[in-house]
């Protein structure tokens, strides 16, 4: 069974980051779970963290226009992760993301993690090369 801390180095802005750095979200993280049908997120609320899916399956869902129906995304499963930019920009969530089973999820609260960043700035610097390789790749993906 895969522990919590594999669970976190699958993130891509997390991966990078040390041991003992790995180890002091792990101590903040929290476990939630979910029944079928239930919202984990909804689109337009605050980001307010990131969620990796230690069970189960969810349904990532987006309203383009107000009075539209939902298009689905994507489906998403053990071991896959959503809301990581949030942690970082807090703006609202760009999509509904809903429990398709009983799923249960690590939570690392953007609250929190700032507070860890202002405490430990040398995990802020562990992810600036990961997050300029994305920004990189969606202005290749423009072109």
């Amino acid at each position: 069974m895969e522990s919590l801390a594999d669970s976190l180095r699958r993130v891509p802005i997390l991966a990078a980051l040390k041991e003992e750095h790995l180890e002091m979200l792990l101590k903040l993280v929290t476990t939630r779970t979910f029944n079928k049908g239930e919202s984990i997120i909804k689109q337009g609320d605050p980001g307010a963290g990131l969620f990796v899916i230690i069970e189960g399956t969810v349904a990532v869902t987006m309203r383009t226009r107000p009075g539209q129906p939902e298009t689905k995304l994507s489906s998403l499963t053990k071991g896959e992760f959503f809301g990581e930019m949030s942690l970082i920009d807090g703006y609202p969530r760009s999509a509904t993301v809903t429990a398709q089973t009983e799923t249960q999820v690590i939570e690392l609260d953007r609250w929190v993690f700032l507070d860890v960043l202002r405490r430990e700035p040398n995990i802020a610097v562990a992810m600036l090369p990961i997050l300029t390789r994305r920004i990189r790749a969606l202005e290749e993906n423009k072109r």
